[in-house]
């Protein structure tokens, strides 16, 4: 994909105008396997320098976690053409903004154990998947976007101030 062209697209979805909070919670935002592959390749371009390999979702319906980024291997592997993890994302979101936030915080993860992982054991170190310095060291080509790099973010601010940055 064209960096400018997924970066147009990217800051149209952070852009977007909010729904209702009533609409926010009675008709959330439904991801599908579509939605997640096209939001994760414009932000493997804009965020990642299409440096990362398609992974394989899965969607849940838990309520008290968002996603989750997980090894389907036991050491980080060379990439040839598919990641080494799965990324379990929630079946509803708030809204696009939220998922997308959410989306680059577990690629963040997966970066961790696809490209850093790779290095590490090289080197003879164990991988993480953290929120160390290599978690953060993406934050910096997020945030033009309006992604803010959490470890967390918590419902509660969110319906206070509609705004990823103050949740």
């Amino acid at each position: 994909m064209n960096k400018v062209k997924a970066a147009r697209i990217l800051n149209f979805w952070m852009n977007e105008k909010l729904p209702t909070i009533s609409k926010q919670r009675k008709h959330p935002f439904r991801p599908d396997h579509a939605i997640a592959n096209k939001t994760w390749r414009v932000l493997n371009t804009t965020c990642f320098n299409d440096e990362l390999k398609m992974p394989s979702f899965s969607f849940h319906s838990r309520t008290w976690w968002w996603a989750l980024c997980c090894s389907n291997s036991g050491v980080p592997q060379e990439l040839k053409t598919k990641s080494n993890c799965e990324i379990m994302l929630s079946d509803k979101w708030f809204c696009r903004q939220w998922f997308v936030d959410t989306l680059a915080h577990e690629m963040a993860h997966q970066y961790q154990w696809d490209v850093d992982g790779v290095k590490r054991v090289k080197k003879g170190w164990d991988p993480i998947m953290s929120h160390g310095p290599s978690f953060f060291k993406h934050k910096d080509n997020m945030k033009p976007h309006g992604i803010y790099l959490k470890i967390a973010h918590k419902s509660d601010n969110w319906f206070k101030y509609q705004c990823l940055k103050k949740c």
